[in-house]
């Protein structure tokens, strides 16, 4: 039977491996252009972003929004869900 921790673990795993296949998905496409503003707000990406992460679509600040968003999402579901 699995208790808390080993479904902890498998989680981990599972957001471990989404995060170095997002990172390979991006790095294997060097030439994808970034955008020069932002998707959300439309505010200038700033270049040293554009370079640092390869088709990037928003600004650091919407980024972060977003991921906040994703993550209170997540954490709201139940485990496998």
């Amino acid at each position: 039977m699995t208790d808390f921790a080993d479904l902890a673990a498998e989680r981990e795993a599972e957001i471990r491996a989404d995060a170095l296949a997002e990172h390979a998905r991006r790095s294997s496409w060097p030439d994808r252009l970034s955008a020069v503003l932002c998707g959300v707000c439309d505010e200038p990406i700033p270049e040293a972003r554009r370079r640092a992460v390869p088709g990037v679509q928003t600004c650091i600040d919407c980024e972060r929004e977003l991921e906040q968003t994703l993550n209170r999402t997540a954490r709201r579901r139940p485990h496998g869900y």
